[in-house]
């Protein structure tokens, strides 16, 4: 179970000796599956919400956009960025053939 806690910044020596860890994508401390939430307390503001946050995915970040329009045929239907290293008139996984 991945507890977050809301640790203000002059905090993060003490959260991070007790063994909790940084989610750079959240920017939020957190731990997982502690032994005991004793010593977290303090920075456990609701319990029950800070258990439900954790598992709500963390948002991906956003793709570029492309630099090719995409179109349609009878034989194949192009991805516009499918983040593929396949060039633009090769097939990749994401074509689709009927």
């Amino acid at each position: 179970m991945r507890v977050n806690l809301a640790t203000p910044f002059a905090d993060k020596d003490q959260v991070k000796a007790l063994g909790a860890r940084w989610d750079p994508a959240r920017k939020v401390w957190y731990v997982l599956d502690p032994k005991d939430l004793t010593p977290f307390m303090r920075w456990i503001p609701d319990l029950v919400a800070a258990t439900q946050a954790a598992a709500v995915p963390a948002p991906a970040p956003p793709r570029a956009a492309a630099q090719r329009t995409p179109t349609a045929t009878a034989a194949r239907i192009e991805v516009p960025d499918c983040g593929c290293a396949a060039l633009p008139w090769e097939d990749c996984v994401h074509t689709l053939r009927p």
